[in-house]
């Protein structure tokens, strides 16, 4: 499966790392032969995957326990009237 990237213009960003971190960032770079930046987006974009999953996994179980409601009512409105073996 190829990686598509999508382009936008960039914004500069200032932020503080812990020195492990910088010290990661550095290394890998080098490893890799990949800027810092490059690294961060890969995490970014692996984190945004996991966000997104879990929201849709949170989603599905709020929409199947919906479901689960709706679909004991229907039971209980088709077997109006009936005898317990009639259904």
């Amino acid at each position: 499966m190829s990686e598509e990237r999508v382009e936008y213009g960039t914004k500069p960003a200032q932020f503080r790392l812990p020195q492990w971190a910088h010290e990661f960032l550095v290394r890998e770079s080098a490893e890799l032969q990949i800027t810092k930046t490059d690294i961060v987006l890969r995490a970014l974009e692996e984190y945004r995957r996991q966000r997104s999953d879990e929201l849709l996994g949170r989603e599905y179980a709020q929409t199947a326990a919906e479901d689960r409601v709706h679909a004991q009512a229907w039971d209980a409105t088709l077997k109006d009237g009936l005898e317990s073996g009639e259904w």
